[in-house]
């Protein structure tokens, strides 16, 4: 026999050779599985209802994870989540079909005005707290003096009327900066989020929605803190806007 061979047969590369396939076929089933743990199980429309489909290799055991804070999560979920129901028709009668809003859409959830279903408790800091808070709550942070304070300005609509008034600005503490502008529309406090909007001397221009929409933006549980699954609301509503704000825009440019 020559050196290396445990047999006639048989040597110790082709064993290490065999090792080797044995560990790569258990990596696959291994990050087959683990992958499963978010967006599973799967929902297809091909035959005309909704059917769940668990793909290869069927789903992996439920594990338990401890999150910061103490919390903890489980995934894949123990009881999966009813199919998401959005605000939309199909335009044809097959599947894939783009999706049409129903009654607002700007609520509708479809198009430019999609979300993602986030966790819905606040963006915490390190210490636990939210994140992002108005100035009325941070007495150590203040808007700088050679910039504009939004705060008291008037917000105009796409329409060129008052939709609001900046009652406060929400700060994200830890990066130092604005992301929403709080407003008085009409009697409700809403939040604005600061890319949606241009900051003037005399007012604040906002272009993707109409003044008297502002009025119907989702609102946040509490008074002075929002949720991840609330900004992901409250961003889709600006956006959907974009396109559904009027008829005109949901029209060929030329």
């Amino acid at each position: 026999m020559g050196t290396g061979a445990i047999t006639q047969y048989i040597d110790v590369a082709q064993v290490v050779f065999y090792i080797f396939l044995l560990f790569f076929v258990g990596l696959i089933i291994y990050l087959t599985l683990e992958s499963k743990r978010e967006g599973f199980p799967l929902e297809t429309e091909r035959y005309g209802q909704v059917r769940r489909e668990d793909g290869i290799l069927g789903m992996p055991r439920v594990k338990k994870f401890v999150t910061e804070f103490g919390k903890t999560y489980y995934a894949p979920l123990q009881t999966p989540p009813e199919p998401e129901k959005v605000s939309a028709v199909p335009i044809h009668p097959w599947n894939g079909a783009p999706l049409s809003p129903v009654g607002n859409p700007l609520l509708a959830g479809v198009g430019p005005g999609s979300y993602a279903n986030r966790a819905d408790h606040v963006d915490y800091d390190l210490e636990g707290h939210a994140r992002i808070r108005p100035l009325r709550k941070l007495p150590h942070i203040a808007i700088s003096t050679i910039d504009i304070n939004p705060i008291g300005l008037d917000v105009i609509g796409a329409d060129g009327n008052k939709g609001g008034k900046v009652t406060d600005v929400w700060v994200d503490h830890m990066e130092m900066m604005i992301r929403y502008l709080e407003l008085d529309a009409n009697g409700n406090k809403v939040l604005l989020p600061i890319n949606f909007s241009r900051i003037g001397k005399h007012d604040i221009q906002v272009q993707s929605i109409l003044s008297d929409q502002f009025a119907l933006v989702p609102k946040t549980k509490h008074p002075e803190e929002v949720t991840l699954l609330e900004e992901e609301k409250i961003m889709a509503y600006f956006g959907a806007g974009t396109l559904y704000a009027t008829p005109e825009r949901q029209e060929p440019l030329a």
